[in-house]
């Protein structure tokens, strides 16, 4: 690739940056390239950079009921631009006083209408758009824009702050690589002008993936050396099987819940934090672990984060409810009130709000043999602390009995019959539950955590 059709994808690089792209892209050991990606930052976009940086390392008061100031007053802005807004919001609507009677938005509005969620007045020649199915069902497509992916860079600067690391930063450098373990997935190598140009790397550890099998990828992550590795449990509990070496500052685990278990046997194998990050397509980061308190302290200073009722209303502090975001930094699509579809408490501490018991996309109630109610939250409690599971499928059926489907973490064993005994401890002594090991769970569809046919 030489510099011209670079800076089609990369408005800003320099030769120096684009011979560390080439670097990563030519290697003896590279994997298959499956795509072309590009970060389409230009100098504005750093500069938007550079602000959100200094708003972020602000000490900033957290809003117990309704937004801050600022973010009311933009949000309130925004009504006569955004179509869906108009159409659901009075007229004279008062945002401050009324916020928890506000409309929440769903997946199903990108699903369905996508097109009214984006401000009449942007621009649109920098639109780009991100394709999720999530669990849900409904298939979005996220509209995006290169500045709001950009900022996001600075949220990863933030969490790897909280634990005393830095972002490496420089051409020739590789910044991060994403590891994926699955049958099929985007493969692509990139640089970062956010990060003067540090390299980045998406790659399967699938050894399909590779002309020279796992012993290709072992030798192309370790002699890429990048600062930090992200990815799923799924795909670190691969790394651990295929005995990737690295050493990285950090590893940032994303997608579903981080089992305990698998966290330590990472630390021990790589000497290094791993932090439970927690973010969406369409919110992008929200929280992410924290030294010195439990669960997950918030990320971003444009997101004002509530737990809500079915109703849309604010539960009491420290209550069950779904997480809902306003805000953000995507001007393709500002957030009123969004309904992730994931379901936690929130409680404060010291250092402000903290994300707890975190179960995502839904909320199911099972039945003891007794009639009494099991919270999903205890039924992955009890899997996540005693077991190294990568992920999880449980099913209630209709006639009580239930179904448990486990990917163990690599080189952790699981015996089925002790999950069915730690789960009869929630259940009854004599329920009627079954528990098997699936290695390919997650691999191919996303699992869905938990699911109920009780009627």
């Amino acid at each position: 690739m030489d510099l011209d059709a670079a800076r089609k994808l990369f408005p800003l690089v320099s030769e120096a940056g684009l011979r560390g792209l080439e670097r990563i892209r030519q290697h003896a050991c590279a994997p298959k390239w499956t795509h072309e990606i590009g970060d389409h930052v230009i100098a504005g976009d750093l500069e938007a950079v550079e602000r959100f940086r200094r708003e972020q390392a602000e000490p900033r008061p957290f809003a117990r009921r309704g937004p801050p100031e600022e973010l009311l007053a933009k949000l309130a802005a925004l009504r006569e631009r955004v179509p869906l807004w108009e159409e659901r919001v009075p007229q004279g609507f008062d945002f401050p006083r009324d916020w928890g009677y506000l409309p929440t938005m769903t997946r199903e509005d990108l699903a369905s209408r996508v097109e009214k969620c984006l401000p009449l007045d942007e621009p649109r020649d920098r639109l780009i758009v991100y394709e999720t199915s999530g669990t849900t069902g409904h298939a979005v497509r996220v509209p995006h824009h290169p500045r709001a992916v950009a900022l996001l860079h600075v949220l990863a600067e933030t969490a790897l702050g909280w634990h005393g690391k830095k972002v490496r930063e420089g051409a020739g450098e590789v910044s991060c690589l994403n590891l994926r373990a699955q049958a099929s997935v985007w493969v692509y190598a990139s640089i970062f002008s956010v990060w003067r140009e540090a390299g980045f790397a998406r790659i399967n550890l699938n050894p399909h993936a590779w002309s020279g099998g796992v012993e290709d990828c072992r030798r192309f992550v370790e002699e890429m050396n990048p600062g930090f590795l992200s990815g799923d449990p799924g795909s670190f509990s691969e790394m651990l099987r295929l005995e990737v070496p690295a050493r990285p500052s950090v590893l940032l685990s994303t997608a579903v819940a981080l089992t305990r278990p698998l966290a330590q046997a990472l630390e021990a194998k790589y000497g290094c934090p791993v932090l439970d990050w927690y973010s969406t397509t369409e919110t992008g980061p929200v929280a992410c672990s924290k030294p010195g308190a439990e669960g997950l302290a918030l990320l971003a200073s444009d997101l004002y984060v509530e737990i809500v009722d079915e109703e849309g209303l604010p539960v009491p502090e420290g209550a069950r409810g779904e997480i809902v975001v306003s805000g953000g930094r995507n001007p393709f699509l500002p957030l009123l009130r969004y309904r992730t579809g994931d379901f936690a408490r929130m409680v404060w501490g010291a250092d402000g709000p903290r994300i707890v018991e975190l179960e995502g996309r839904g909320s199911v109630v099972f039945r003891a043999t007794d009639g009494s109610p099991v919270n999903p939250v205890d039924v992955g409690r009890a899997l996540r602390q005693n077991f190294a599971v990568v992920q999880h499928e449980f099913v209630q059926r209709a006639d009580g009995s239930c179904e448990a489907k486990l990917r163990p973490a690599w080189g952790s064993p699981i015996n089925p019959d002790q999950v069915v005994a730690e789960l009869r401890g929630l259940f009854g002594k004599d329920a009627m539950i079954s528990a098997s090991l699936d290695e390919a769970l997650g691999v191919e569809r996303k699992a869905i955590p938990y699911r109920s046919e009780l009627v």
